[in-house]
């Protein structure tokens, strides 16, 4: 065999080599994996489709669901009831009102209303971060946004979403 044959065989070993990188690289499970977790994650949060006052659109499950104060964790949104724990704009929002989605989160969203009329207790705030959790106070809407946010960089994200003043 001549040079030219060994220059074609080592040519033939580099392009199967090359060939053969590129299939491992592009087919990692580990990629697919991960990828698909993600997918998964977001799909069992529930999104808030729209905010305006006195109503939040919450895209759930595949279900589309109104309502006027809400309670949001992975899998599960429903009507966040003041009534069930004594909140009002005075008392606010009490640990009570976050405590069925604390363990099933790692951020907890606290919103204070359109207005910032609703207070957050430093000791609700307290609770949640002794719990490892991260916390986040603010104006509904601009809540609204972090919460979809966090939701669509795959975090576990709970809060407490109230549409008025």
């Amino acid at each position: 065999m001549g040079i030219k044959g060994i220059v074609i065989m080592l040519g033939g070993l580099v392009i199967a080599f090359v060939l053969i990188f590129f299939v491992f690289i592009k087919e990692q499970p580990e990629q697919q994996i991960s990828k698909q977790e993600q997918t998964q994650q977001i799909s069992d949060q529930p999104l808030i489709e729209q905010i305006k006052w006195g109503e939040i659109t919450v895209k759930n499950n595949g279900n589309t669901i109104t309502y006027r104060d809400v309670k949001l964790w992975p899998n599960h949104s429903r009507e966040w009831n003041w009534k069930e724990t004594g909140t009002r704009h005075n008392p606010d929002i009490q640990i009570a009102d976050i405590q069925e989605l604390i363990d099933k989160v790692d951020v907890v969203i606290l919103t204070r209303g359109i207005d910032l009329v609703l207070q957050v207790p430093q000791e609700t705030i307290d609770y949640a971060k002794q719990q490892g959790k991260e916390v986040h106070v603010g104006q509904t809407e601009d809540m609204v946004k972090l919460y979809n946010k966090l939701v669509e960089q795959g975090k576990k994200v709970g809060g407490v979403f109230h549409s008025t003043c």
